[in-house]
Formats: structure tokens, C-alpha cells, sequence
């Protein structure tokens, strides 16, 4: 009889790592920043956080370019790409559409700016930037210069270069197939440069945790405790109610069996705070545990990690009304559905970066002319609430590919049922 050990999948080690990281962070935080431990310690940290983010951007532009190109030519014809292209554009909009109304409510419904004391706040340490007009956002899809697009890592602008060119390769049939097979290759490549880099997730949670935790402290769930339940409890609906009407009424399917299988890529992008660090695992689960076709996951998966936004577009409805609140502003009616029109087009247009929901919020506060004192208080816990916008994120493109895939027709429910050993199963069958 042979002793098997159990190994540890990915999320578990991951949630290992975050959950060490909050630990010795906590240690690193009591012990104090001018503590001889921390001070030797700390920069070895942040250094393996900054590592792996390092890691993960190395690999994400040429991954999402070859990716999308080869799921573009390989969908047989122009009829299909262009039937897949407007669902998911009119899921990303009414989901987003959805997600920052919710925000809104749910802020309406708890105030979680009433009672808040606001401290001292240091002059300039909030960035005003103005907010983006529609024109501006439509202009900015397409690129001047693709290499200076590819330097600057302007996604959005990768991914429409990327669509042209798996549809000119499309156009152009069989005298295209070489350039295909070439293109195929440097995914499947990049594919696993990419694998060796998710498992070394574990580490690099850890290491950017501990400094988040070092830095602030456990204090930083103190101030504004109930504007981070209110973002979490926001997300939580989103994900409990409308995705789950998605995923049972549209792509029909079981919406409990959907989330233990998305679990993984949602625990990816919630310890990271990044779809694209997500996006490897988001393409595997897509295709070997959910039963998406791979040329709808290589194009609908890698443009929702830099378009679909709504976790992202929840913390803006949340914001507004928090920041609102703290000064006893009304927000009338008409202003609240040009915010949600607005952060709709912002939420699909913003980068998928660090950082940039805040940077975006600035905006919009800005544009309706509410102090911005109180994002202060904000930017100080911003990594927390962004966790779970983050990983709301990653989890909407997985929704979104199952139920185009689904009315498209081409939903494995074989494999969804199954899960990966069907899959594996099936694709060894085939290389034979």
C-alpha cells in the first residue's frame, strides 16, 4: 500500500504566506520602525515583494499580446470574433454599470463617513489629477506608437493592436497559418515562463505583506474600519448576488461548484492586489476547470484583467458618498447617475495598475467639487480595500468568459463538471 502525502495546493500556500506576512509584519510594527531588527529587516522584504511584482510585469505584456493574438486568428472567422467582442463589451458595461450603483447604495444605506474624525492632513500628499473626458478615454485606445505603447505598458492599447493584428492573420487565411503556429509557440512559451513565476506567489505575498504590515501597523484597520466594511460588504453583495444571477440564469451553471474552482485566481489577485498577477491561473481555471474554449479565454480573459473593473468601480460609488458625508454635502440624484455613468467609462478605461483607483477617485471628487481631505485617511488603508476590489476584478472576467462562452454555444459543461483531470485527459487523448 503506497503512503500518499497531500500536497498543498497554490491557494493554500498563498493564504500561508499572507496570513505569515500579517503576523510578522504585526511583530516588525510592535517592535517599532527604529528597532534594529526592523531596520535590518525590512528592506529585505520590501525587496522580495518588489521582486515579484518585477516577475509578474516581465512577463504580462508579452503574455496578454501573444495570448490575445492567437485567440483573435484561432476563432475561425470575423462573424465570430465580432459576435464575441459585443457581448463581452455589453457585459463589461452593465456589470460595471451595476457595480458602481451598488457602491453607491450600500454607502447611502450604512454612511460610513458620519462620525469620522479627520486628522491633520500634510500639504500635498493627495494628487489632484483631472478627470479624463469621454473623447479623451475613446482617443487613448488607440495607440500613436505601438513601441512606445509596448515601453509604457499602456495596456488597453496593447490589447486593441493585439485584436488588429489576430484579425488582419484572420483575413488572411491559410497564408497565415505559419505566422499562427509561430505566434502559438511564443504563448505556450510565455505560458511557462509564466507558471514558474505563479508559484513563487507564496513568497512574494509575504514579503509584501510584512512591509504593508511593518509600515502601518495594525492600526491601519482603525480610522476608517467602517469604510472598509462597507467596501468589503459591497463587493461581497456583488459577488454573492449578480454574479451568481449571471453565472445561473446566463451561463447556467452551478454557482457554488463555479466558485471553488475560481477560488484559486480570486486568492492570486486578492494577496496581490493585481488581475495581471491573477491572469496566468485566470487562463488555466478558464479553460481546464470551467470548459471555455481556449481562443474565447486567450481573448476575453487577458481584456477583462485590464478592462473589466468592478470592484474597482464599487470603491468609487463608496468613496464619493464617504467623502461626501464627512462634510454633509448632499450628492443629488442627477449627480449620482453622471458618477455612475461617468466611473463606468472610467472603470473600463482606467490601467489595470497599483494605485490607480485612488488616483481615479482623486478625479472624480475633484470634478464634483468635494474636498479631497478625507481620501487622505483613504490612501493610508488603500492596499486593504483594494484587495478585495482586485480580486472582485479578476473573478468578474472569469463570469463574463463563462457566459459569452456559454451563449455562444461552446461551453464544455463536460469539463466544468469534471474538472481539470477531464480536461488533462482529454487534451493527452488528443496529442496522441
Amino acid at each position: 500500500m503506497v503512503n500518499q502525502k497531500k500536497k498543498l495546493k497554490l491557494f493554500h500556500k498563498i493564504f500561508i504566506g499572507l496570513f505569515a506576512g500579517i503576523f510578522f509584519g504585526a511583530i516588525l510594527s510592535k517592535l517599532g520602525e527604529n528597532h534594529p531588527l526592523t531596520i535590518s529587516i525590512a528592506p529585505w522584504l520590501q525587496l522580495i515583494g518588489d521582486l515579484f511584482l518585477r516577475l509578474i510585469r516581465m512577463v504580462i505584456v508579452p503574455l496578454v499580446f501573444f495570448s490575445i493574438i492567437s485567440g483573435v486568428a484561432n476563432l475561425t472567422e470575423i462573424r465570430k470574433l465580432r459576435s464575441i467582442g459585443i457581448k463581452t463589451l455589453i457585459f463589461f458595461l452593465i456589470t460595471g454599470f451595476i457595480a458602481i450603483s451598488l457602491g453607491i447604495v450600500i454607502a447611502q444605506i450604512f454612511k460610513p463617513g458620519e462620525g469620522v474624525q479627520i486628522g491633520e492632513i500634510e500639504e500635498g500628499s493627495v494628487e489632484i489629477k483631472e478627470l479624463p473626458t469621454v473623447y479623451d478615454s475613446i482617443l487613448t485606445l488607440i495607440p500613436s506608437n505601438i513601441f512606445e505603447a509596448f515601453v509604457e505598458e499602456e495596456m488597453l492599447q496593447i490589447i486593441v493592436f493585439s485584436i488588429f493584428c489576430g484579425a488582419a492573420l484572420l483575413v488572411m487565411g491559410e497564408r497565415a497559418k505559419p505566422i499562427i503556429d509561430l505566434v502559438e509557440r511564443f504563448s505556450e512559451m510565455m505560458y511557462q515562463i509564466t507558471g514558474i513565476v505563479v508559484k513563487l506567489t507564496p513568497i512574494g505575498v509575504f514579503g509584501l505583506m510584512s512591509k504593508a504590515i511593518a509600515s502601518f501597523g495594525m492600526k491601519i484597520f482603525g480610522p476608517v474600519f467602517k469604510f472598509i466594511l462597507v467596501d468589503y460588504l459591497a463587493n461581497i453583495i456583488n459577488i454573492a448576488v449578480f454574479y451568481s444571477l449571471i453565472l445561473y440564469f446566463v451561463a447556467k451553471v452551478n454557482p457554488f461548484k463555479f466558485y471553488k474552482k475560481a477560488f484559486q485566481p480570486w486568492a492570486i489577485a486578492f494577496s496581490t492586489c493585481s488581475s495581471t498577477a491573477a491572469l496566468p491561473e485566470t487562463m488555466r481555471v478558464g479553460t481546464e476547470e470551467i470548459g471555455m474554449p481556449q481562443e474565447t479565454a486567450s481573448f476575453i480573459l487577458p481584456l477583462g484583467a485590464t478592462a473589466n473593473m468592478n470592484g474597482t468601480g464599487i470603491y468609487f460609488g463608496v468613496v464619493v458618498m464617504f467623502a461626501a458625508q464627512l462634510y454633509g454635502i448632499p450628492i443629488t440624484l442627477g449627480q449620482q447617475i453622471s458618477l455612475v455613468l461617468t466611473a463606468t467609462l472610467l472603470s473600463i478605461g482606467c490601467a489595470a495598475a497599483p494605485q490607480t483607483g485612488l488616483i481615479i477617485s482623486i478625479a472624480l471628487l475633484t470634478d464634483l467639487g468635494i474636498p479631497l481631505d478625507g481620501l487622505a485617511l483613504i490612501a493610508g488603508v488603500y492596499r486593504i480595500v483594494d484587495q478585495i476590489h482586485t480580486s472582485t476584478n479578476a473573478l468578474g472576467d472569469l463570469v463574463i468568459g463563462t457566459a459569452v462562452s456559454s451563449l455562444e454555444g461552446d461551453l464544455d459543461k463536460e469539463i466544468f463538471n469534471h474538472g481539470g483531470m477531464f480536461a488533462n485527459n482529454e487534451k493527452l487523448k488528443a496529442s496522441k
